[in-house]
């Protein structure tokens, strides 16, 4: 009768599994105290937002939907689902499959969802390196009470050696699991901090079901980005207009010119820090043939571009915006067409390229280096 009672078991799951079908998901998830409130579920597929909306029941909420991919990204709220901060607020890695939720109300991001494969990949890997992040915000906590200039600069490389080994097991899952739709989303985190080589290096391992699902554009723009950045590389050009409405184009701006292209913002803190010493760089080369050429990251804030050119007394070099524009904020989908920051790979502000007279990329430049690098170029 046992072995009659487990086979009919089996046959009864295996007649559930087989009523999900391929290509739909279902949620099922449970919440204390919250019945009446609406709880949402929000999604892109084929570049369409969905948002769905379910009402909690006795301590339950349910969604379904087609899934006509292996996973899917997905946030799940109450309240309001574009703020960052909202502790009712969670990302999660959806799968065609049948999963459940059960909910941490005090903070949705501790909630436990079942069901997602790919989802579990990211709790497993979040777990491995949980004991170094509390390692980095107890040192940053030191940091924050320490007024000794030389134990600051102690426990600021403790930090940053702490973040490099955190850094490290990221790549080194993205290595290890090309099948992962999780590595192409880790390493689109990262690849700022990467050279083109260690990019291509990583992608290329990823396998071709990983490179068709993996949301892996981005990743391929970054590369034929730092393909075109490269040094000896002509320039990749753009038109726009200036800080006072008129057309510009770059290459003829700064035709037989060397050129120090700046990326910054008016909010960037290191950015406006370091317009001092470019103003001396300016002023020291500029019978030489040197121009600064200021892209900045303000399109959503263009008087405060304007005000902190005024402020920082920098009206001598030229100035543009990046040109990206927002096309959908609940998506935060974005038009870079135009976005000259796309162009040049820029990831961090402030960022300074070097271009010689023959719109040739010499390269990218923190301020030490491109101290040196102008003086072999001009002399003292």
């Amino acid at each position: 009768m046992k072995k009659l009672f487990i086979a009919g078991c089996a046959a009864l799951l295996a007649g559930c599994a087989a009523q999900q079908p391929k290509d739909q998901f279902t949620l099922n998830g449970t919440i204390p105290g919250a019945d009446g409130e609406p709880i949402y579920l929000a999604y892109t597929l084929n570049d369409s937002l969905i948002t769905d909306t379910a009402l909690i029941e006795q301590g339950a909420f349910a969604f379904t939907g087609k899934l006509e991919r292996p996973y899917l990204e997905a946030t799940l709220y109450m309240g309001d689902g574009n703020d960052y901060r909202n502790p009712r607020r969670m990302g999660m890695l959806m799968e065609p499959q049948a999963m459940t939720l059960a909910i941490d109300t005090a903070d949705f991001s501790h909630s436990k969802l079942e069901g997602s494969f790919t989802h579990a990949q990211v709790d497993s890997l979040e777990s491995s390196i949980k004991e170094l992040r509390e390692e980095v915000n107890a040192v940053r906590q030191a940091l924050a009470a320490e007024t000794d200039e030389t134990k600051k600069e102690g426990l600021e490389a403790q930090v940053e050696v702490l973040g490099e080994r955190i850094t490290q097991v990221y790549l080194d899952f993205i290595k290890t699991h090309p099948n992962s739709y999780v590595s192409p989303m880790y390493l689109r985190m990262f690849m700022g901090n990467l050279s083109y080589d260690e990019i291509k290096s990583l992608y290329d391992n990823l396998s071709d079901n990983v490179k068709q699902y993996g949301d892996v554009d981005e990743i391929v723009q970054e590369l034929e980005a730092l393909e075109r950045t490269k040094p000896g590389a002509t320039a990749p050009d753009f038109a726009t207009v200036d800080v006072n409405g008129n057309p510009i184009r770059f290459s003829e701006t700064v035709q037989g010119k060397y050129v120090l292209l700046d990326f910054w913002a008016s909010w960037c803190v290191p950015c406006r820090k370091s317009f001092p010493h470019v103003k001396e760089l300016y002023n020291k080369y500029k019978d030489k043939g040197l121009v600064v050429f200021c892209v900045a990251d303000n399109d959503n804030s263009p008087e405060k571009w304007r005000e902190a050119i005024r402020q920082d007394g920098i009206e001598d070099f030229y100035h543009v915006l990046r040109g990206m524009k927002v096309i959908d904020e609940a998506t935060f989908k974005l038009d870079k067409t135009n976005d000259i920051s796309s162009f040049y790979a820029i990831h961090f502000l402030p960022t300074k390229y070097l271009i010689d007279k023959d719109f040739k990329i010499v390269g990218k430049f923190n301020d030490q280096e491109l101290d040196a690098k102008l003086k072999e170029i001009f002399g003292e």
